[in-house]
């Protein structure tokens, strides 16, 4: 009876330390410690690649968390970390889904800011992705498919151009049609080209004879700017004249339509006027008598 309970004892003492074998191990293979505190984040990016469960959360390029779950939440994807609680993230931190690998591995980088407001548990921030390989190698693949498509084309242009017989032909016609437009114009420019030296030659000599008119001309013509210029000086001077007397003219009227002189009283009075006329005119009747009948004088003597 001793003997059986000595070895449920080793047995149990056994499961027991498998037991703790085991938690510790779980404990391990998670990088976790059963003594530090973590906090849950989420983080929210265009789009994550080949970001997986269980990838590390560094901060400043130390590790201190990982990556709990990745979900689609309308435009953007989630990412749910968690930190350890000792870690406290400022606003104005940059966070990126950074490439580490060639073979396209991922993490969540941390750069910590200075800003002394902080994020707390639970607050979801935005993030930035950065292309790594494995955004290369497909744009690496793209761009070796647009090529195939692209020498295709080329390809399909040729076979339908340069390799087509009928193609060829129509090109041979056409090289053959250019060589005799190229010998035409070849015989054209020779028969011309002495009309047109000739044309150019009596061209210049009329610009010789047209130079030998002008210098004859310039000399008359010089002079008969000459004279219309003391025209001009004659013409001034006689303006001038006619401005004086204008202003004599001027003088007189403005004297005759005074009244204190003999001309203006005789134009302004009237009664004057018709008293000379009446005067002129008995005298014009006396002379009349007189050269009629003579001039009787009685003298009388006393």
């Amino acid at each position: 009876m001793k003997k059986n309970s000595s070895l449920y004892l080793v047995v149990g003492l056994v499961v027991l330390l498998a037991i703790v074998i085991l938690v510790f191990g779980m404990f391990f293979l998670n990088d976790k410690d059963p003594r530090e505190k973590f906090n849950t984040f989420y983080l929210r990016f265009t789009q994550v690649s080949t970001l997986a469960l269980d990838d590390p959360v560094k901060v400043n390029g130390v590790k201190l968390g990982k990556v709990e779950t990745i979900e689609l939440s309308g435009h953007r994807v989630t990412v749910k970390i968690r930190l350890r609680d000792d870690v406290r993230i400022p606003k104005d931190s940059e966070i990126r889904v950074q490439n580490i690998g060639i073979m396209g591995e991922r993490q969540i980088g941390m750069i910590l800011g200075d800003a002394q407001e902080y994020f707390t548990p639970n607050d979801t921030i935005n993030g930035q992705f950065d292309a790594g390989i494995a955004e290369a190698i497909g744009l690496a693949g793209e761009v070796c498919d647009s090529t195939m498509v692209l020498i295709k084309s080329v390809k399909n242009v040729l076979d339908s151009t340069l390799a087509n017989p009928a193609f060829q032909a129509r090109f041979q016609t056409i090289l053959v049609k250019a060589e005799n437009l190229e010998d035409r114009l070849i015989s054209v420019v020779k028969e011309t080209d002495p009309q047109l030296k000739k044309s150019l030659a009596s061209l210049n000599d009329a610009t010789v004879k047209v130079n030998t008119l002008l210098d004859n001309v310039q000399q008359p013509i010089d002079h008969m700017f000459a004279g219309a210029d003391d025209l001009m000086k004659n013409a001034n001077g006689l303006i001038d004249d006619l401005d004086g007397v204008t202003k004599r003219l001027s003088n007189i009227t403005q004297k005759l339509e005074k009244t204190d002189n003999t001309a203006g009283i005789l134009l302004n009075d009237r009664k004057l006027h018709d008293e000379l006329v009446k005067t002129l005119n008995s005298a014009d009747s006396l002379f009349r008598i007189i050269l009629q009948d003579g001039l009787d004088i009685n003298v009388d003597i006393f």
